[in-house]
């Protein structure tokens, strides 16, 4: 049973994985469309990050 589970998981992996490189830019497209949403319900706010000097 175990063996058969292993199977399935490894056919789907096959079939979804994606380079980590692609997901990461997309996990840093999601989080910047994320913030730049946040960011406009406080227009008068200054949210940006710190410049370092």
């Amino acid at each position: 049973m175990s063996d058969e589970n292993d199977m399935s998981f490894d056919d789907l992996e096959a079939m979804f994985s994606q380079d980590d490189s692609e997901i990461s830019r997309m996990e840093n497209v999601v989080l910047s469309q994320n913030l730049d949403g946040f960011a406009q319900c406080f227009p008068d706010w200054d949210i940006h990050p710190p410049v370092k000097l």
